[in-house]
């Protein structure tokens, strides 16, 4: 009897399996996200997308604009945990108005929509991988 190695076989599918899987339950929080998030001009809206790391098989929601942190935690002393700056700030917009504020209230829409969609994430997960025992 000769004995045939499949584990790299077995390890290929599960991979791919999972990365099918992951993508799905991103796009799913991802689109959740889209759907909380406080909207002005909405570039915020239009940021938010998704990344699977294949080789670490993780996924990743969330956007790059750079203020989307104080949207999601709030600033000054309104900040999470009232971990912002106190006593308010003068600042200054872009067409020269100067204004005075507090901060502003957290507006979470990425914690919120995965805590949303958190039981669906994990079914998918678990269909991904029982799929694989036909």
């Amino acid at each position: 009897m000769k004995f045939i190695d499949n584990s790299e076989l077995v390890k290929s599918a599960l991979e791919q399996q999972i990365i099918k899987g992951l993508i799905e339950a991103a796009m799913l929080v991802e689109a959740q996200a889209v759907l909380l998030v406080p909207v002005d001009s909405g570039a915020l809206k239009e940021s938010i997308g998704y990344k699977v790391n294949k080789s670490e098989l993780v996924a990743y929601v969330g956007t790059n604009a750079e203020y989307a942190i104080w949207v999601e935690f709030g600033t000054g002393e309104f900040a999470k945990d009232g971990n912002g700056r106190k006593g308010g700030w003068v600042y200054r917009t872009p067409d020269g108005k100067t204004h005075f504020t507090y901060g502003s209230k957290p507006k979470p829409y990425l914690k919120p929509a995965f805590r949303q969609t958190k039981k669906q994430v994990q079914t998918i997960l678990e269909k991904v991988l029982k799929d694989l025992g036909g």
